[in-house]
């Protein structure tokens, strides 16, 4: 798998999701420190944000515009991820009033390595490439957007239309009135 950073050709290192498949369990750092694990089944849908660096204007202005977009889902878990210092993000976090999203940072490179987004070369080497991930309650990818061009930014507007249909679904299972009929 490929992506440009600023117009050059960039091979992602990991797995490669897709939409469909079962999402893996990626082990992240909180700010506060302490380990935790992403993806897979939830009670909640959860929408991963892979940013690149918040030091830059369009993951900047990406986090911020997230962070207001999903503010109307009360039964939405939101990771943004980093490969950002801890220090920068918690001073990031407070500066901007993130709020709606937890920020985490992918200090080994776990999450970057099982969703595919691991980036090879050049000087953003190391760092995660610019993608988004809609997981619904049955831990299955139900969106995915990879974008192809490091410095641009991802369709907000089909992701939070994926956030929506995914909130809205009715977990999978018997209901009441099914098992009375049996």
């Amino acid at each position: 798998m490929q992506i440009t950073v600023h117009g050059t050709q960039t091979a992602l290192l990991g797995k490669e999701q897709s939409v469909g498949k079962e999402a893996p369990a990626a082990r992240i750092t909180k700010l506060d420190g302490t380990q935790n694990v992403i993806g897979m089944i939830a009670p909640t849908v959860q929408l991963l944000i892979a940013i690149p660096s918040l030091k830059t204007e369009v993951c900047s202005l990406g986090a911020k515009k997230f962070n207001d977009l999903i503010k109307e889902f009360k039964k939405l878990t939101t990771y943004m991820i980093t490969t950002d210092d801890k220090e920068f993000v918690k001073e990031y976090a407070a500066k901007e009033s993130i709020d709606g999203a937890e920020l985490v940072i992918d200090t080994d490179r776990n999450f970057a390595k099982k969703y595919g987004l691991l980036i090879s070369e050049g000087k953003l080497k190391d760092r995660l490439a610019r993608a988004v991930y809609v997981i619904d309650r049955d831990g299955v990818i139900v969106y995915k957007e990879l974008v192809p061009e490091i410095v641009d930014e991802v369709n907000y507007d089909a992701c939070i239309e994926a956030v929506r249909n995914a909130v809205n679904v009715k977990k999978k299972g018997h209901t009441h009135e099914e098992w009375m009929s049996v």
